[in-house]
């Protein structure tokens, strides 16, 4: 797999496998996931750290064929053309009451993403296509799966043993097969003060 992740002194670090090779890829392959595979999906997210432990998340498992096409109606034109071959699509709420804002800041996000981090990496490890959305309608999602208020959409995720990325559209095909790529950590990390470069 491409990285073209380096350090100052270009020696790579040190970190956990999935870590490492996690990718937001689109291909899956068209079959169900089993019991135990959806099972060690929830596990994972429910062990997600929180904010004076408040687990404000919940999650809406979708699979059947009904509830599978409202949800690709949610998405972003962008997303709807390789959302739709997931055979787990998961959406991701968060309850803001259960953890309240504090100076402005929607702290339940923070808490959704440590949680959604989780599910990722644990599917990136079983071998799993996860990858996670930001292109929906919040409105949609609500009123297609019945949500309550004070709950708020997270995030949409689709999920799937890895397909095959020549049965994308070539469009989408070329992202998958893009390298993957990130800031170097002196441009992400500073020491002692903002600016000053980490040296690593």
């Amino acid at each position: 797999m491409n990285d073209t992740t380096a350090t100052s002194t270009d020696v790579r670090a040190e970190i956990l496998k999935p870590l490492r090779e996690r990718r937001s890829e689109r291909h899956f392959a068209q079959r169900p996931l089993e019991p135990h595979v959806v099972a060690s999906l929830v596990e994972a997210l429910r062990w997600a750290p929180s904010s004076n432990n408040r687990q404000p998340w919940r999650l809406i498992l979708v699979q059947g064929a009904e509830p599978s096409a409202k949800f690709v109606d949610a998405l972003s034109e962008g997303n709807k053309k390789w959302a739709h071959l997931a055979p787990l699509k998961i959406v991701l709420l968060g309850n803001p009451e259960e953890q309240p804002d504090r100076d402005g800041q929607n702290r339940w996000l923070l808490d959704c993403g440590l949680a959604l981090e989780n599910l990722l990496i644990q599917g990136c490890a079983m071998g799993l296509t996860t990858h996670a959305m930001q292109g929906w309608n919040e409105e949609k999602v609500l009123a297609h799966f019945n949500v309550p208020k004070p709950f708020r959409v997270a995030a949409l995720v689709g999920v799937g043993y890895r397909g095959r990325i020549e049965d994308l559209p070539e469009e989408v095909a070329a992202k998958d097969r893009a390298p993957r790529t990130r800031r170097a950590p002196g441009e992400i990390a500073f020491t002692d003060t903002f600016g000053n470069a980490y040296s690593g």
